[in-house]
C-alpha cells in the first residue's frame, strides 16, 4: 500500500472510532466538585487563603470591622450550590468563623469553614520590656511605652518641651500641657532648624487616638505663640511668663495651676501660683491671679481625697539637690476656695511668711511630687534628687504623710547624665493617671541638653528635649 493510501485509511478508521463512541448527542459531564474557589469582602486585606484539603478559607479584614454584618461574595465549583448563598450577610462576631455547605452537581456535600482575622489595632499600646539589671526592685516590671514615645515624636507643630502633664476631659479626650516648648517643622533626619520657642503649650488628643493632635497655641509651626500669656507680658515673654501645672475638671470647667515666672540666672524664679480657667472644650474663660504669692510653686500634684479636700504639693530646695515637700488644701474641689497650708500651727490661711512653719511631708529624697490614692494607701512618686536617675515611690496612710517605705520604681538610663562630660539633664518625672490602666503606672521623665545649641541643626536634635514614657507593673506594696 502506498504512503498516501495508508494516511487515508488511518483517517477513516479514526473517524469511525470517534463517531462510533458517541451514542447520544445530548450526553453531558456531571461535576462532582464541591469547593469554594474564591471569597471576597469589601475592604478585605489581600486575597483569601483557600485550603481545599481542610476545606477552610481565611480572610483578613481591617481592625474595627463590623463582624456582625459581613456581606461576602464568593465563587464555588462549576454547577455547585452553596448555603448561605453569595451576597448574603453573615455573622462572624461569635468566634470569627462562619460555616458553609457546598453541594456539587453530583450531590456530594462538603462543609467549609471561613475564618476572619483582623489587622492589628493601630491604637493599641506597644510595649518593650526593659531588662532589670538591678536598677530597681525585682518585683517591679518596667516597659518602654513605644506608642506614646512615638506619639510625641512629632514632625510639625509641638515637637519638644518639658513640664508634660495629661488630664482626661469629660468626652474621653486628653489635654496635654507643657511648659517651655518648641514649635515648627522637623525634617526626616529628626533635625530641628527654624522653630519658635513658647513658654507654655497645650493640645488635645481627641478620643485618645494616637493620630490626633488639636493645637491650643495660636498660630502654626514656627509662627506659633505662647498658649496662656501672663497679662501685660512683653511680646517675647522674656519679662514674665507662665509655666503650666496639673489640671482638674470640675463643674464643666478645667482649672489649671499656673506658676508665674520671672527671669533669673538659671531658668526663672517663681513669683506666684495662679489659676487658669477653661471650659471643657478648652476655651479660655478667666485667670485668677495671686492665689498664692511667694517662691513656692504649688503645681507639683493635685488630687481630691476622700476627706472632702483637694490637696496640692510643692517643694522647697535646700543644700545640694535636697528638697522638703509641703502640702496645701482647699475645701471641696474648687480651687477658687480658701487655700490652707499644713504647718506647725495646724492648717492655716493665708500662707505663713516663715517657711520654717511648714511641716515637711517628705524631706530630702524627693523633687516634683506626684501624690495619689489607691486602696487605703496614699502613694508619692518622685525623682530622688534634681536631675537624678532614680524614680522612687513612697506610701502613707494620710495625704499629709509621713511618706515611708521608699522603693525604686525605675532608673533612667545613665547614658543621659553619667559620662565624664554629661550631655543631658533628666527631670520632671510625672505620673499620667489618664494614660494608666488598672495595675500599671505610666510615668514620663524629661531630658534636656546641657548645651541649648544641641536642640538644632543636627540629625536627632529634635529628640534631645522632650518626655519619654515607661509603664510600671506590680508597683503596689503588699
Amino acid at each position: 500500500m502506498k504512503r498516501s493510501q495508508k494516511s487515508i485509511f488511518f483517517l477513516v478508521v479514526l473517524a469511525a472510532v470517534i463517531f462510533g463512541c458517541k451514542n447520544d448527542d445530548t450526553e453531558t459531564v456531571v461535576f462532582s466538585y464541591s469547593n469554594i474557589v474564591s471569597y471576597n469582602v469589601p475592604g478585605q486585606v489581600g486575597s483569601a487563603a483557600i485550603d481545599k484539603a481542610t476545606r477552610t478559607v481565611t480572610i483578613t479584614l481591617p481592625f474595627g470591622t463590623d463582624l456582625e454584618h459581613v456581606v461576602p461574595t464568593f465563587g464555588v465549583s462549576s454547577n455547585a450550590t452553596v448555603v448561605p448563598v453569595s451576597g448574603t450577610a453573615v455573622n462572624f462576631k461569635a468566634n470569627n468563623k462562619v460555616g458553609y455547605v457546598v453541594t456539587s452537581e453530583s450531590g456530594r456535600k462538603s462543609e467549609w469553614t471561613v475564618e476572619v482575622k483582623l489587622t492589628a489595632d493601630p491604637e493599641a499600646i506597644q510595649l518593650e520590656l526593659i531588662p532589670n539589671t538591678g536598677g530597681w526592685e525585682s518585683e517591679f516590671t518596667v516597659y518602654h511605652d513605644l506608642s506614646y514615645n512615638k506619639f510625641l515624636t512629632r514632625f510639625s507643630g509641638w515637637n519638644g518641651g518639658d513640664g508634660c502633664v495629661t488630664t482626661e476631659l469629660p468626652d474621653g479626650s486628653l489635654l496635654w500641657s507643657f511648659q517651655d516648648s518648641f514649635f515648627g517643622l522637623i525634617d526626616n533626619s529628626r533635625s530641628r532648624t527654624n522653630n519658635t520657642f513658647a513658654r507654655n503649650a497645650g493640645f488635645i488628643q481627641e478620643n485618645k487616638s494616637l493620630y490626633s493632635y488639636v493645637q491650643l497655641n495660636p498660630g502654626t509651626n514656627e509662627n506659633t505663640d505662647t498658649w496662656v500669656r501672663y497679662p501685660g507680658a512683653n511680646a517675647n515673654d522674656d519679662d514674665k511668663w507662665y509655666w503650666g501645672g496639673p489640671s482638674q475638671v470640675i463643674n464643666n470647667e478645667v482649672q489649671m495651676l499656673m506658676g508665674q515666672i520671672q527671669p533669673a540666672e538659671f531658668a526663672g524664679v517663681h513669683v506666684s501660683t495662679d489659676i487658669a480657667i477653661f471650659d471643657t472644650e478648652m476655651n479660655f474663660k478667666e485667670l485668677i491671679q495671686d492665689k498664692y504669692v511667694g517662691e513656692l510653686a504649688w503645681d507639683g500634684s493635685i488630687f481630691k481625697a476622700d476627706d472632702g479636700y483637694t490637696y496640692m504639693y510643692t517643694q522647697q530646695n535646700y543644700g545640694i539637690c535636697a528638697a522638703k515637700i509641703y502640702v496645701a488644701r482647699v475645701p471641696g474641689q474648687d480651687l477658687r476656695g480658701t487655700w490652707e497650708y499644713y504647718t506647725t500651727d495646724g492648717w492655716v490661711s493665708p500662707a505663713p511668711a516663715d517657711p520654717s512653719k511648714y511641716i515637711a511631708v517628705l524631706d530630702g529624697t524627693a523633687t516634683q511630687a506626684n501624690v495619689f490614692k489607691k486602696g487605703d494607701k496614699y502613694y508619692f512618686v518622685t525623682q530622688g534628687t534634681c536631675f537624678g536617675l532614680e524614680i522612687l515611690i513612697y506610701e502613707s496612710a494620710s495625704p499629709t504623710g509621713p511618706f515611708t517605705n521608699k522603693r525604686t520604681l525605675y532608673t533612667i538610663p545613665d547614658k543621659y547624665t553619667q559620662d565624664a562630660d554629661p550631655k543631658f539633664i533628666t527631670y520632671n518625672a510625672v505620673v499620667h493617671h489618664a494614660l494608666s490602666k488598672e495595675g500599671e503606672l505610666v510615668i514620663s521623665y524629661n531630658i534636656n541638653p546641657v548645651n541649648f545649641g544641641d536642640n538644632f541643626n543636627t540629625p536627632g536634635s529634635a529628640d534631645n528635649y522632650r518626655p519619654y514614657f515607661v509603664r510600671v507593673y506590680n508597683w503596689e506594696s503588699n
